[in-house]
Order: C-alpha cells, then structure tokens, then sequence
C-alpha cells in the first residue's frame, strides 16, 4: 500500500511538472509574490521603527511566514519550470504605501494596521480565487491553497495591532 502511495505521489508531480506553468499561474505568481515582497519590507520597516510589542512581534512573525511561504512557492515554481524567475520588486502601488509608512512618523502603528488588513484582505481573494482556478499548476495550486489558513491568521492578527 505504501509502495503504491508512493507511486501516486510521484505521478502526480511528474504530470504537474510536466504540465508547466500557465498564464493563470503567471499572473498569479506576478501579483503574489509582489504582494508577499511588499509584506516583508513593510514587516522590516516596522522593527526599525516601531516600539509597540504586539507590532514588533507582529512584524516577526510575518517575516518568518513569508521567507517559508517564499521558499515554498519557489519550490512549487521549480518544479513547473526551473527557468521561471519570480519578482523581486513591489508594484508601483506597494513602493507609494512603503513610502507613506516611512513617511508616517508617530502614526506609523496606525499606517502599518491600516496597510496589512488591507493587503492580508486583498491576499486572501487572491490565493481563494487562485486555489480554485481550473486552469492551474496543481502543485502550485496545492501549495498556495495549504498557505490559505496563514494568510487569513495573518489578516485576523492584523485586526488586533494597535491603532
């Protein structure tokens, strides 16, 4: 029984692997990996310049769950298509909300909960809209959809940060 798992598994990563990357993944990895970059920056410039301990420990948490997420969906990607390289910049939108939390001064605690709700929101739609797409990698498919119940915890511990 183990034997046949086993063979299982590996048919269904060589027909993903095989099966490559499709335009919804693309557009998917484009928007998600921005989103992802955005939230690691916002996250770092939150430990230089906040004091409060629950953005702090915030902040942390975040990194670490995005370099896993990170190096997850690098997996996934490889698996599809070794030549695949993913973004590593924002979107012009996300450089403009870094800079207003830069800019942001005493209310930076404020701009920070303001900016992740609405980004772990919008991440959220994302990877449920992604997660049910027909025309997708099923590896990327899989590892974006086991990511769901973090990214909601993020967005719900966003809820609780001081205002």
């Amino acid at each position: 029984m183990k034997k046949i798992l086993s063979l299982v598994l590996l048919s269904s990563l060589a027909t993903a692997s095989a099966a490559g990357l499709t335009g919804t993944d693309r557009v998917f990895l484009a928007n998600a990996v921005r989103g992802n970059n955005y939230e690691m920056q916002a996250a770092r410039l939150a430990l230089r310049m906040s004091a409060a301990p629950d953005v702090r420990y915030y902040a942390n948490m975040m990194l670490r769950d995005h370099r896993k997420l990170g190096a997850n969906v690098k997996w996934a990607v490889a698996q599809a298509d070794s030549a695949m390289t993913l973004p590593k910049t924002v979107t012009y939108k996300q450089a403009d909300m870094l800079r207003n939390l830069r800019l942001s001064g005493r209310h930076f605690n404020t701009v920070y909960r303001q900016q992740m709700i609405k980004s772990h929101n919008e991440t959220y739609q994302l990877f449920d809209k992604y997660s049910r797409a027909r025309q997708a990698n099923p590896v990327l498919q899989n590892t974006i959809s086991a990511a769901k119940p973090t990214v909601r915890m993020h967005w719900d511990h966003a809820l609780q940060l001081p205002r």
